[in-house]
């Protein structure tokens, strides 16, 4: 059998053009907008590097005898810099091709994050194989590294080298067929994960369970598709790193597409069945009785799987302008890859405290928009939502409406609103973001509903 990773493979080439014209990010709406108050710069000033943090270049052209502290003396791998690094350090990675590393070293609070990111203007591949289980590794054997940014790389995965029949033969724990683009455990804190392609890896595009993490501004497509743990594009849980219940892990401004599970769940269902291979979900932070609260708002999910936005046995979640585009796309599969019958364009189960607010949830006209398992879910707020075009489309709450959202018709994947859209100006102020999607200012007197304003 031909693995079925091509029948759904969309070339980076293929892609870009719906993503840079389709959703539009300009240069100017990406202008950081500050708003001076002391609160702010005691925020900034943990981002800042120190007056001794050094600067390090790598290059595939380049000799980890070098010293690596110039473009013309870069190291040749990023292990050699990650394994240098003290707070406020950034390492500068320029074009080429890279294997998997790991980050171990933390920065602090005092001294400043560490920072990888691609050197301006560049754009450096790092490939996820079978050799580690995840492209980009945050751990260490004692408390996992912390304050840490990873920025602007492009993630890929070895999905399309992997057939069906040998994701199911394989043995348990290996990284051929299993593991992350991304990912950190539970004691990982203050980690800072945007502007990253991720695609084609085996398990989750991006996975996180530890605390104050901010993920956003990320393109992630195409994953999850052999790990037998059933993953999904962004998973997220919380383990309190302190005793705070305010914001702390926010994912925001990420585009999310194709990432569904083709191997069933063995580890976890018996039967075996597929669970997963949602756009983003919140998964089990009750077990870790996490009181923060977790923030997912303009983010674009379509075509995934499983539903665009899930919460599974998870407390503190709000939900708000996100936009989702017909997914749950296993339960139009063959057997045995069928899954998500039940729908649900964002599903809650076993949950308490979310909120779900200002969404556009276009559906699937082959599955139902709302998913059963709501009622299990304990102090939900479900209000001003649009639900078009699943089966048995009907409000749930009292604002919430049951209309066409009006997308602009093209280019494909664009989802923009017309200015007949019932989006605008029909949304709740509660929770709305002060930026959309393309970094415009929204209203806060005339609320739009969706990633967009």
């Amino acid at each position: 059998m031909q693995p079925l990773a091509r029948r759904y493979s969309v070339s980076r080439k293929a892609a870009t053009p719906y993503f840079t014209v389709g959703i539009r990010r300009g240069a100017i709406a990406w202008t950081v907008r500050v708003v001076v108050s002391i609160f702010t710069v005691a925020a900034l000033l943990c981002h800042v590097p120190s007056a001794l943090a050094t600067t390090y270049y790598v290059s595939a052209t380049g000799r980890d005898s070098n010293s690596g502290t110039s473009t013309t003396a870069p190291f040749l791998t990023i292990k050699k810099a990650a394994d240098l690094t003290k707070p406020g350090d950034i390492v500068n990675v320029m074009n080429g091709t890279y294997g998997p590393f790991m980050i171990s070293h933390s920065g602090s609070q005092s001294g400043g994050y560490i920072t990888y990111q691609a050197y301006p203007g560049q754009h450096p591949t790092i490939l996820k194989d079978g050799s580690a289980w995840d492209g980009i590794q945050l751990w260490n054997s004692t408390a996992g590294p912390s304050y840490i940014i990873v920025d602007g790389f492009t993630i890929l995965g070895n999905a399309q080298s992997i057939t069906v029949s040998q994701a199911q033969s394989a043995p348990k724990g290996n990284s051929t067929t299993n593991g992350n683009c991304i990912g950190g455990g539970s004691n990982v804190y203050h980690v800072i994960i945007r502007n990253n392609t991720v695609s084609y890896c085996p398990g989750a595009g991006i996975a996180f369970l530890g605390d104050y993490i901010s993920i956003y501004k990320n393109v992630i497509h195409h994953n999850s598709f052999w790990s037998p743990y059933d993953t999904s594009g962004i998973t997220v849980q919380g383990t309190n790193s302190d005793g705070s219940t305010a914001a702390k892990i926010f994912v925001y401004d990420n585009v999310l597409y194709n990432n569904l599970n083709y191997i069933c769940n063995k580890y976890e269902t018996n039967p075996c069945n597929i669970t997963d291979g949602e756009g983003i979900i919140v998964d089990s932070n009750k077990f870790s009785s996490y009181r923060g609260r977790l923030e997912i708002y303009n983010n674009l999910t379509y075509n995934n799987g499983g539903p665009g936005i899930a919460v599974t046995r998870s407390q503190h979640v709000d939900i708000f302008n996100n936009t989702t585009y017909k997914n749950n796309i296993s339960a139009t599969e063959p057997p045995p890859f069928t899954a998500h019958t039940s729908g649900g364009e964002i599903t809650l189960f076993q949950s308490n405290d979310v909120r779900v607010l200002n969404n556009i949830n276009y559906g699937s006209s082959s599955v139902p928009m709302m998913y059963p398992g709501l009622t299990s879910v304990t102090s939900l707020v479900w209000d001003y939502n649009i639900l078009f075009n699943g089966i048995d489309s009907a409000p749930r709450g009292a604002h919430d409406l049951v209309l066409n959202p009006l997308f602009v018709p093209s280019p494909p994947f664009n989802f923009h609103l017309q200015t007949r859209s019932p989006a605008i100006g029909s949304g709740t102020s509660t929770l709305v973001p002060k930026y959309d999607f393309d970094g415009d200012l929204r209203s806060t007197s005339s609320v739009d509903r969706g990633a967009y304003r």
